[in-house]
Parts: C-alpha cells; structure tokens; sequence
C-alpha cells in the first residue's frame, strides 16, 4: 500500500474541481483537520486516526451499505475492519469540495475494491464504483462525523450479494 505524505493529502491535489474554502479561520482550521485525518486514515494508523476524531460520539454513517456506526469504540472497530477491507483513499480525486465553518462537503465516485464482509454485507472483491457525496461535520477543531451518500441504484449488482451469497434481483434479471 501506498505511504501518504502531507503533501499527499492536500485537498488542492485531490480536486480536480471547484474547492472552496469559506473565508473563515474556522474553515481553513476544519481544511487543516480534514487532511490531518486523511493523512492517519489513508496510511492505516488507527491511533492517529482516532485522534483526529471528537471523543464525544463520533459517528460514521454509509446508509447505502448499512453502516451506522455511533460511539469512540464502535468508530475504532470500524476503521479496523475498513483498514483491512479496502485500505488508502475512497476515490480517486475528488470532483468538487466545499468547507464551510460547521462541515465539509465532497463530491465525485467512490471506487473501492474492498475485500470480505463489509456493512454486514459480503463482497466478491471486484471494483465498486457509485457517484457519492461525503458530509464531514467538525466540532472542536475534530471530525465529528462523517456521512457517505453513495448512489444505492449504481451499487445495486456490482459488488455486494445477499448475506446467502445468491445474486441479487438485479443480477438475475439480467443474466
């Protein structure tokens, strides 16, 4: 796996749209916070992650997916298990980024290619590829949280079985 720098992670190389960032101290202090966190979670050092993270309730959310993790510990366990199953950046680049003083918006398609069970659900360790926007709330100078939206209709069939392992509706439709 790739060893990221600070340089790395910057937002401006990740961006190959718009990034804008508000005018605010606040805004560039959650810029900051953002690539501290995806300097720690790209390179997989889950300490440096998590200190990255508010300890009061941290959360980390993939509807699409099922994910809806609450609390220090469950965030933790979470970051193992996605360290594990599909380590380094969720996307390539990044289409469009905001930041405001309260969160951070990010736009573009997540390609993935995770391995073994994620969300409860198994993969077959192919190429996941769906249109997402990421929502990163910041509280106290620390991600609060993160929500992923991803496209559920672009995911449907590709990677992601039944907990049975039998193809979806989807898939036997169009075999």
């Amino acid at each position: 796996m790739k060893k990221f720098s600070s340089e790395d992670v910057r937002l401006e190389a990740w961006s190959r749209g718009p990034l804008f960032v508000a005018p605010t101290e606040l805004a560039r202090a959650n810029k900051s916070a953002m690539e501290r966190h995806f300097l720690a979670e790209w390179n997989g050092d889950i300490e440096a992650t998590m200190a990255t993270m508010h300890p009061d309730q941290p959360w980390q959310r993939i509807p699409a997916l099922g994910v809806n993790v609450n609390g220090t510990e469950a965030v933790r366990e979470y970051y193992l298990s996605r360290f594990n199953i599909w380590p380094g950046p969720a996307m390539e680049y990044f289409d469009r980024v905001s930041i405001v003083d309260t969160c951070l918006y990010v736009e573009g398609v997540l390609r993935v290619t995770p391995k073994g069970e994620f969300g409860g659900v198994s993969t077959n360790a192919t190429l996941l590829s769906a249109p997402a926007i990421i929502v990163v709330d910041f509280r106290d100078g620390l991600v609060a949280g993160e929500t992923v939206y991803v496209d559920a209709a672009s995911l449907n069939g590709q990677t992601f079985h039944e907990h049975t392992g039998r193809p979806t509706e989807n898939e036997k439709s169009t075999a």
